[in-house]
């Protein structure tokens, strides 16, 4: 695994709190790196919205709101919405064989540490047939932001049978081509999920 992934994959774990300094020498030292690589990765980093860099004053963690957080879920729910309402116009049975794995897989990462890049598995292959690169891109990163805040303050993964629930609907919707209902259950489980995490 790179080291942009390491520190990414620490961030989004909540190792590090929200707003907290990033130092490159600690960074350097916990993954048995040179600085150089570090100073890499966060600048990466930065361009995913995850860390910020001030010139002069090293890197932090992004902060994140609960109004921040308010804008991320009804960009998502915009987002995710319209890009599964594409990809069911576009639902093959290749399609929905994909998006069956994804959900067996995320299930059982469901609840470990690292935890989001299964959920994220899932509804990106959800939405792949929508063929919108663009689209899951801007997701991924509104994604990541609330990952962020998860991380920070409260678990999503407190609650996994519910989301595994929610995730097993939607699949079967979507194998169903039942496009109106999936529609229904993701807005619900984004709108749910938004309401999770501020109620911690």
């Amino acid at each position: 695994m790179e080291l942009v992934d390491k520190i990414r994959n620490a961030l989004l774990e909540g190792r590090f709190d929200p707003g907290a300094s990033l130092s490159q020498s600690e960074l350097a030292k916990t993954f048995g790196v040179s600085r150089i690589p570090v100073r890499d990765a966060l600048q990466i980093l930065a361009s995913e919205k995850l860390v910020e860099v001030v010139p002069g004053k090293g890197a932090k963690v992004v902060s994140v709101t609960a109004d921040d957080l308010n804008e991320l879920f009804d960009l998502r729910l915009h987002l995710e919405c319209d890009l599964l309402t594409r990809a069911m116009e576009n639902l093959n049975a290749s399609a929905v064989r994909e998006a069956e794995y994804a959900f067996q897989k995320s299930s059982l990462e469901a609840g470990r540490p690292g935890w989001q890049s299964g959920d994220w598995l899932f509804h990106h292959t959800l939405y792949e047939p929508a063929s919108r690169a663009r689209q899951v891109a801007i997701t991924k990163e509104l994604r990541a932001g609330c990952s962020l805040y998860a991380g920070g303050y409260g678990n999503l993964a407190d609650n996994t049978d519910k989301w595994i629930a929610d995730h097993k609907a939607l699949l079967q919707a979507y194998s169903n081509g039942e496009a109106n209902e999936a529609r229904t259950i993701l807005e619900r489980h984004i709108l749910e999920a938004r309401d999770h995490l501020l109620a911690r």
